[in-house]
């Protein structure tokens, strides 16, 4: 005999009911995932998908979403193009970008080292100090930062291009947040050994905080790799040009090439990927190996 409340048991012969299936709750979610991720991918698709078709159907109406007919003649024609060196381009931007990156993240930890481990007075309100410069708009400081470089004699060259940005807020507090949580028995026994506060930074502090420097190091990249507003206004010279300041010579006042100029972004893309696929696997180690924190 059963126990009251359970259920009776199924009578010789007759099939058990199947237990009822339950919605997953995981589903709506990646239905909502896959739907962002195709709004988010519709203007790559569409820039790759324009590079491989004719000028004439890259214009056409109704809009072709696949090229017909595809060819390679735009990326031909970006490449071998006599007004614009679409290569001497891209190693300015590397040269730029990778020589920014390197002092972008170099002046930010060691900004950040004595604001997150030392202990002196105003330490605090110095933080907040350059921590109130974030709501400074970056367009404010357009018209004295180009008289400085004039000045300077530096415009049409990398100095232009590098120096003036090399300082970040988000930078140092990125950096002070994560070296904060790096235990402080580590300085200690350091010190007891005798090494300066230097050496500390350099052999302890940064290679526990290698996911937060390379987090910095891909945003610096990617941000000096995509700037427009300030080289355009700074290079003048078409052998001086950045990447994405090139790219604009396909679009003229009346005519804009629709073909040569995704094929051109297309390009201007890939360096980018790359930087961030390698930069993604040194992220991985560096998570892998940090230290204990706090």
């Amino acid at each position: 005999m059963s126990a009251p409340g359970t259920p009776a048991p199924a009578a010789q012969g007759q099939p058990r009911p199947k237990p009822r299936r339950r919605f997953p709750r995981e589903v709506p979610r990646f239905l909502l995932l896959c739907v962002l991720a195709a709004l988010f991918l519709a203007p790559v698709y569409w820039m790759l998908s324009t590079s491989f078709k004719t000028e004439a159907d890259a214009i056409v109406s109704p809009v072709q979403w696949w090229p017909l007919r595809p060819t390679l003649d735009n990326y031909r024609e970006v490449l071998t193009s006599p007004d614009g060196n679409i290569l001497r381009w891209t190693w300015n931007s590397l040269v730029v970008a990778l020589t920014f990156t390197a002092l972008h993240v170099l002046l930010c930890a060691l900004t950040a080292y004595p604001l997150a481990r030392m202990r002196f007075p105003g330490r605090d309100t110095w933080f907040w100090f350059i921590l109130s410069s974030l709501m400074i708009p970056g367009i404010v400081t357009l018209v004295p930062t180009y008289i400085m470089m004039l000045n300077f004699g530096w415009i049409n060259s990398y100095h232009a291009l590098i120096w003036p940005g090399i300082s970040g807020v988000f930078g140092v507090f990125l950096l002070r947040q994560f070296f904060q949580g790096i235990p402080r028995e580590l300085e200690e026994a350091a010190k007891l050994d005798g090494a300066s506060s230097l050496l500390i930074w350099w052999r302890i502090i940064l290679p526990l905080s290698l996911p937060a420097v390379v987090t910095l190091a891909v945003f610096a990249f990617m941000g000096s790799w995509n700037n427009f507003l300030w080289p355009l206004y700074t290079v003048t010279d078409v052998d001086k040009m950045t990447l994405p300041v090139g790219i604009t010579t396909f679009s003229q006042r009346y005519v804009t090439e629709y073909g040569k100029l995704m094929a051109s972004t297309t390009l201007a893309a890939v360096p980018a990927l790359i930087a961030y696929l390698i930069a993604q696997r040194f992220l991985e180690a560096g998570l892998s190996t940090t230290g204990l924190k706090e």
